[in-house]
This record gives structure tokens, C-alpha cells and sequence, in this order.
């Protein structure tokens, strides 16, 4: 999938907050949540998430989703990370 249809696919579906982010650099993030849908893209090198026991590596062409509120931290290799996010957040009710 290329980067516009992927970005195309996120407008479609709500996902108006688009972003693309690189990163360089070993790291791991601490557990964290976020109060908005992401469903990301990776262009170039890999991102492990971890949520509870479970681990996942998503690699170029793999494409993440994660729902508002799950519980998880990021784990980032010194190689190379770029990718399209796309965030979907929810209004309040009046």
C-alpha cells in the first residue's frame, strides 16, 4: 500500500489528524494510553508494541491499530523508524 492510499484510508474512516514521524535511536517508552484511535503505517524500519504479556513487531508495510485507552509502551530499535499515523479522537457530548 502507498503512503497516499494508506492516508486516503484514514480520512475515509475518521483518522483527520494525520501525522509522519521518524525516529532514530534506541528507546522504550513507559506504559502509556492515549484518549484517540491510531492506526499507523511503517515506511522504514520496525516498532515493537507491547500491551500486557503480549508483543508484536510491525515492520515495513505493516500497518498498527490501537484503540483509545489500551494500556501499552513503545519499543524503538537504533535503526531507522518512519511512519504515517493517522488519529482518530472523539468529541465530548454537549
Amino acid at each position: 500500500m502507498t503512503k497516499d492510499e494508506f492516508e486516503n484510508l484514514l480520512r475515509r474512516d475518521g483518522y483527520l489528524d494525520i501525522k509522519h514521524r521518524c525516529f532514530e535511536g534506541a528507546a522504550d517508552s513507559q506504559p502509556h494510553r492515549h484518549d484517540f484511535d491510531t492506526r499507523l503505517l511503517v515506511e522504514e524500519g520496525e516498532l515493537t508494541i507491547v500491551i500486557g504479556d503480549a508483543r508484536r513487531t510491525y515492520r515495513a508495510g505493516d500497518i498498527l491499530e490501537l484503540t483509545a485507552g489500551v494500556e501499552h509502551h513503545e519499543c524503538y530499535t537504533p535503526e531507522p523508524l518512519r511512519y504515517v499515523a493517522g488519529l482518530r479522537r472523539y468529541s465530548a457530548a454537549p
